[in-house]
């Protein structure tokens, strides 16, 4: 007979946290950010077609799509000037990978299959599988598939491009450049990834961090030079460290906080959380990037 006075047990998932996950979200935002700018050669027309996309489809459930936004919102939702945002909106609907009507920009489905376009959200999607399954070899219990939903990759592609998103929104209020703002990202996920490999002497150059992003090396050293300036980034003779203050600090655990809730969304989703490489795009890259 069975034990009605035994306890019932509960299984829990651990919420994912710390350094380690810290740096896998790094590794997810410096990773799509790369592959922004060699999509698009612009990280805020790369900003700007996310962020139309999210607002009006098609990346959702049963490709469900919502009402054309507005400049003027999007130019809120974004926290960038009107004019910026009208000037590059009117560059993608020269290049076909938004569409304007009447009633505001939206993106054509045509426009998803376009290899620009393929190839950013592709790795959006696949980057956001690394994260998970970086999770996982963390140790973190996290929730379950949703029972008796078939996974359906464009709504992963939404919510890996909301968390692009969410990065930029988090640390946007520390540098408001998108370039710059790249630049100290990479900068930061160098330091972490040497802190946690117990090698803080490792020495990070402009050279670096121009690789990684695969940007000219005058942009890198330019962008640099201006976020000493404003004390963001320290430098000791070639050696480049991001300054962890407050307002760092604060930026990471919002974010950890919203990529949490996004890994929870994908799980409802029927994402396969538990064998999270099965549900890859394209073939396995290396997704952790190098450096």
């Amino acid at each position: 007979m069975p034990d009605h006075g035994a306890a019932i047990r509960v299984e829990r998932h651990v919420e994912p946290s710390g350094p380690a996950f810290d740096l896998a979200i790094l590794d997810f935002t410096v990773g799509t950010i790369a592959s922004a700018l060699t999509a698009f050669g612009n990280l805020n027309s790369a900003i700007l077609f996310a962020a139309t996309a999210r607002a009006c489809g098609p990346f959702g459930t049963n490709g469900e799509r919502r009402q054309p936004v507005s400049i003027n919102a999007l130019a809120a939702s974004l926290g960038r000037p009107f004019e910026t945002v009208r000037r590059h909106a009117n560059a993608l609907v020269e290049d076909g990978l938004i569409a304007r009507s009447p009633d505001g920009l939206y993106v054509a489905l045509d426009s998803v299959v376009e290899p620009r376009v393929a190839a950013l959200v592709d790795c959006c999607h696949d980057r956001m599988v690394a994260l998970v399954d970086q999770a996982q070899h963390l140790g973190d219990t996290l929730p379950g598939p949703h029972p008796g939903i078939a996974y359906d990759p464009r709504v992963g592609i939404g919510l890996a491009l909301d968390l692009l998103l969410a990065a930029l929104e988090c640390h946007g209020q520390r540098e408001e450049t998108p370039l710059r703002l790249a630049l100290l990202l990479t900068l930061e996920r160098a330091a972490l990834r040497a802190a946690l490999d117990a090698s803080p002497s490792q020495v990070i150059r402009t050279s670096d961090v121009a690789r990684m992003l695969d940007l000219p090396y005058a942009t890198a050293s330019r962008n640099i030079d201006a976020l000493v300036a404003c004390g963001l980034v320290g430098r000791d003779g070639g050696h480049l460290a991001p300054v962890a203050d407050d307002a760092a600090v604060a930026a990471r655990m919002a974010l950890a906080g919203r990529a949490r809730v996004l890994i929870a969304r994908l799980a409802q989703a029927g994402f396969p959380v538990t064998a999270p490489t099965t549900a890859l795009i394209r073939p396995r890259p290396s997704l952790a990037m190098a450096g």
